[in-house]
């Protein structure tokens, strides 16, 4: 699998055709194929085949995801959802990026793998888990994301009448992306955040301030408020799910993980304050999307429109969105960027500085 944005991304063929990217999306009820792709616009994709998988008869329905790309930095061909993940125990290694996919009749679970319990709701799968967030500890129940970019995002109903600034002392403007779209959010930093006896420390949580309940997923599932009785909290999304080996048992309703390599590394946000998306037919541009007001980015002149051309006297074209993000999350260095503005170059020293 390839790993963007904290995404997954698998090599599916539609009906023997040449293998594109789609989505590995746990918060979709449905499997879906983008509208370009040939064979979904004159539907007739009969068959999916991943490595060593064959989906006989699917026949997904065609979706437009064409505006999710420059947010990731790939190209989303498709969306891999829960009617195939239910019938599948699929273990995803991300430190080696990895899936392992198996009949559920004959897994056998790996040793030390810690077990959640999935509850399903509106069609989605939802694991229970505690934050500590602003000085208050809240238990929820939380959907499964693996196609999210962020770690962590919550509800205001979850978080409850009080204002935002009640549950935290900082906030910056953000953006998080999932196949249902991008979403402005307000980034905060947690105390922690527990799965089961897992505590992950100071998580970025994105607080959502649309009302909740009047989103769909792809596969026409609410994907937020109140489903079953129950208030759903948020999502858990790949930037927390990475710092895991995870197993999928959606057959036997349960979540398995245990950290990998990369669990002991603190969890990194953005230090300019500039929301940065690929641009191009190849993706293989840099556009400033947005400047966050009292930023390095916004103190050093950076515009929104700007395209990015050079980084610390480097091509941008070498660079991938994600080692783009990269470069902006080190508090403390200094990056200085060439962009295009009206026709001109115009230089940008960025002096990064820690936002959250």
């Amino acid at each position: 699998m390839e790993i963007a944005s904290n995404a997954i991304f698998v090599a599916v063929q539609v009906n023997q055709g040449q293998p594109s990217d789609w989505l590995l999306d746990t918060a979709s009820a449905q499997t879906v194929a983008d509208q370009a792709v040939p064979a979904a616009a004159s539907q007739v994709a009969s068959a999916l085949s991943l490595p060593g998988l064959a989906i006989l008869g699917l026949n997904p329905p065609a979706h437009s995801f064409e505006s999710l790309g420059p947010w990731y930095g790939v190209r989303v061909n498709g969306v891999i959802g829960d009617d195939v993940l239910t019938q599948l125990v699929a273990e995803l290694d991300y430190s080696r990026r990895s899936i392992e996919l198996y009949d559920p009749r004959s897994y056998h679970v790996p040793p030390h793998l810690q077990k959640l319990e999935i509850r399903w709701e509106g069609g989605l799968p939802t694991v229970s888990a505690k934050l500590r967030l602003g000085g208050r500890t809240l238990d929820g129940e939380f959907v499964v994301n693996t196609a999210a970019s962020g770690g962590i995002l919550v509800t205001k109903e979850f978080l409850g009448s009080s204002r935002v600034a009640s549950a935290t002392s900082q906030t910056v403007p953000g953006t998080v992306v999932g196949a249902g779209g991008e979403r402005a959010v307000l980034l905060a930093r947690a105390e922690w955040l527990d799965l089961g006896p897992v505590r992950i420390l100071e998580p970025v949580v994105a607080i959502d301030s649309s009302q909740p309940g009047r989103e769909t997923n792809e596969g026409g599932e609410r994907t937020g408020g109140e489903k079953a009785g129950r208030v759903i909290a948020g999502w858990i999304g790949g930037e927390i799910l990475r710092k895991f080996r995870v197993v999928l048992d959606f057959p036997a309703d349960r979540l398995l993980f245990a950290p990998n390599r990369d669990f002991v590394f603190p969890i990194k946000a953005d230090a300019s304050g500039a929301t940065i998306r690929a641009t191009g037919t190849s993706l293989g541009g840099f556009e400033v999307a947005g400047v966050s007001s009292g930023s390095p980015a916004a103190e050093a002149g950076l515009l929104p429109g700007d395209r990015i051309a050079v980084i610390d006297s480097e091509p941008a074209s070498d660079f991938t969105l994600d080692q783009l993000r990269e470069f902006l999350s080190k508090p403390g260095d200094s990056v200085v960027l060439s962009v295009l503005r009206s026709g001109h170059r115009v230089r940008i020293d960025l002096h990064l500085k820690r936002l959250l």
